[in-house]
């Protein structure tokens, strides 16, 4: 196959520390994965996700940095436009800026934050994306808008990517969300294991934004979210399978049934699934492996599978 694929190791950083954390991230960046991601939450037990990523930017080479993805509303959009330009710098040029509206409810009230209606937190969101770019691009950046200003702004030094980084948008509402996919995104990321049939049904919807606002589709990036359960051979897929159920305290029926949406099973099994995914045009995948992640799995992946679309 001769299509170029690339696969992002997507983790909830929620029960590991960072030892953990630097033992996944450089693994994944000697394998060659192409991106690693982690959840952007204020009051959960895990490390927050900026800090995180800036100091993992100095402990990997060539993995790119993908918060997945940041809440709009827990920073302010001028300072965003700072911290990722530095993280830009800092990493030779590896930022996406993976951003959504801020879903999380329980999340803001928590940690004493504001939280609009949905409509609203679309909007704040794309102030905040126009706004950000207009900061990495222009030598003083000026923006007016009802949420957010900016009044001869500089922001330097500039990201290393030009003409920016890409700007990842995630999230799945029809009416608001995915109009912003349309009007602002590089790539977008808006579902998690959802079927072919799904993925077209989302799309449909964003094209319809796109011919509203004059927008080429193309120029979207589409991404697929799966779990990712792999293992050498069919006997050890079982027993992985029974290990799954038994972590979860589920019965080994009711875990893979579970399975029916993510890829699993043995290398040769994991492209075939994949492969449906390609030849529908993704090309871009965020995978998941079981907590903690291990070793075994990244290295068989990325040996086994990987090449299959490079």
């Amino acid at each position: 196959m001769s299509r170029h694929v690339k696969f992002g190791v997507r983790m909830h950083q929620h029960g590991y520390d960072f030892k953990e954390l630097k033992r996944v991230w450089t693994q994944a960046d000697r394998l060659g994965y192409h991106s690693a991601t982690l959840y952007d939450l204020l009051n959960a037990p895990a490390l927050e996700c900026w800090t995180a990523l800036s100091a993992l930017a100095a402990l990997t080479e060539r993995i790119r940095l993908t918060p997945l993805v940041l809440g709009n509303t827990y920073r302010p959009p001028a300072l965003l436009a700072k911290m990722s330009a530095t993280l830009d710098v800092i990493s030779a040029g590896r930022l996406e800026l993976g951003i959504g509206a801020g879903g999380g409810t329980g999340d803001h009230l928590a940690s004493g934050l504001p939280f609009p209606s949905t409509a609203e937190r679309v909007r704040m969101l794309e102030e905040a994306v126009e706004l950000i770019k207009k900061s990495w691009t222009e030598p003083k950046a000026t923006f007016q808008g009802k949420y957010y200003s900016l009044e001869q702004s500089v922001n330097e030094p500039k990201p290393v990517q030009k003409p920016h980084p890409p700007v990842l948008i995630g999230g799945h509402g029809e009416r608001h969300l995915l109009r912003s996919v349309a009007g602002h995104a590089d790539i977008c990321n808006i579902g998690f294991e959802m079927s072919l049939e799904e993925h077209r049904s989302k799309m449909e919807i964003v094209q319809r934004h796109c011919d509203d606002l004059g927008r080429d589709l193309s120029e979207i990036e589409i991404t697929h979210n799966t779990r990712v359960v792999i293992a050498e051979s069919e006997q050890e897929f079982e027993a992985l399978t029974a290990q799954g159920a038994a972590n979860t305290n589920v019965s080994l029926a009711d875990y893979k049934k579970s399975l029916s949406g993510a890829i699993a099973g043995t290398p040769e099994q994991c492209v075939e699934q994949l492969s449906r995914y390609v030849d529908d045009g993704i090309h871009y995948f965020f995978v998941l492996f079981p907590d903690p992640i291990p070793n075994e799995s990244l290295d068989l992946f990325a040996s086994e599978v990987m090449p299959h679309f490079t």
